[in-house]
């Protein structure tokens, strides 16, 4: 598990979500955890992954990191036949070493959902700011919205990316290009946690955003914004895709938000709802092991063909990748931040194959760190 300064519950919730599953489920199994920091020191990632699978002997590692320091985790799993499973937001494309026999993918699917709103934003507006920090730009997902922005027909005006500390961010030079160049009405942002807050704020707060359209990343979009930061009264609309919203009306969601309140007295929220998902996974893999013996190779055929009734939708893996995908919801905000769910793409497995095959993908530089834990 990591740690987060910009979400620091998130290994708790994700933790909790999949404790309230298990529990609800009576599966008799053992959590164990260790804390990986932010998912930058791979020597002491490979020192719990071995700790767990050889002294503690798991018959599955949940590994909660980005692509970047786990390939040496999958070649230890691969030496001892063992599954990890790997989740984080989704926010990096697949890595070169991916897809790998001895691991699966349970991620939030964040590029394939900024690709959709960037595609979404090019048919309602024909040029935008780009909106992001120094820190949340630093991920695939930014090029994921952008490009699909401009494949679509859009055009960048400008580029604003500013601070990723919350107390240093100032978006006046934003404000100033919008009151300067009342053409651009629109603006593409990625943002997360408080630093989401504050943009909005401060966009609510400049005068200028009436007939401002936001399109936002999923972070960005994130309900439980106004609990934590304080309340919002935005003058302008905010829309993007996103992998699950609390109001979602299927028994499922249903499900997950009176067990997880139940278990913890906390609402459930996206982190919560991804380690549900993750423990869902988790009970078929025990409820097969006479099948498969928890070899990772027979797991992952037994897993071509299942769906799962996820709270966000069916949850299917993508066999080419060893990616796990899901619907992805389109929303928009009212002037608290509450989303409403205006459209939904049922099946995202084409567009995330779209991803994987665009020659125009190169490698670049970036973060290391896991997405939000930083």
């Amino acid at each position: 598990m990591p740690r987060s300064v910009f979400q620091p519950l998130l290994q708790h919730n994700f933790q909790q979500g999949m404790q309230a599953y298990l529990q609800y489920r009576h599966l008799s199994v053992e959590l164990i955890t260790a804390n990986i920091g932010f998912g930058t020191e791979p020597e002491g990632m490979q020192a719990q992954a071995e700790k767990m699978l050889l002294e503690q002997q798991a018959d599955v590692l949940v590994m909660y990191a980005d692509q970047e320091y786990v390939r040496a985790v999958a070649e230890l799993a691969r030496q001892l036949n063992r599954l990890v499973l790997l989740v984080h937001n989704g926010a990096k494309y697949k890595h070169v070493w991916e897809p790998h026999p001895n691991v699966l993918s349970h991620t939030l699917n964040n590029t394939v959902q900024c690709r959709l709103t960037g595609a979404y934003a090019a048919g309602l507006s024909h040029n935008a700011a780009v909106c992001t920090s120094f820190y949340d730009g630093g991920y695939s997902h930014c090029h994921a919205f952008t490009q699909s922005y401009t494949d679509k027909g859009g055009s960048i005006a400008y580029n604003f990316v500013g601070q990723y500390k919350v107390e240093e961010f100032n978006s006046a030079p934003l404000h100033d290009f919008l009151r300067a160049n009342t053409q651009v009405q629109s603006l593409l942002a990625l943002y997360n946690g408080a630093l989401a807050h504050r943009f909005l704020q401060q966009l609510q707060q400049s005068g200028i955003a009436k007939d401002m359209q936001v399109f936002a990343s999923p972070m960005l979009l994130d309900e439980t914004l106004p609990a934590v930061y304080g309340e919002l009264a935005l003058p302008f609309r905010v829309s993007g895709y996103v992998p699950w919203v609390s109001s979602l009306d299927n028994d499922a969601n249903r499900l997950l938000q009176s067990q997880f309140r139940s278990f913890s007295g906390r609402e459930a929220n996206l982190a919560a709802m991804h380690g549900w998902d993750t423990a869902m996974i988790l009970e078929h893999i025990f409820n097969t092991a006479d099948s498969h013996h928890f070899s990772a190779k027979e797991i992952m055929a037994g897993l071509s063909d299942v769906s799962f009734n996820s709270p966000r939708g069916a949850l299917r893996m993508d066999a080419a990748t060893h990616h796990m995908m899901a619907p992805a919801w389109l929303v928009q905000v009212n002037e608290a931040l509450k989303p409403e769910v205006i459209g939904r793409v049922e099946d995202t497995t084409a567009l995330w194959q779209e991803i994987i095959n665009d020659k125009t993908i190169i490698p670049g530089t970036g973060w290391f760190n896991t997405y939000l834990c930083a």
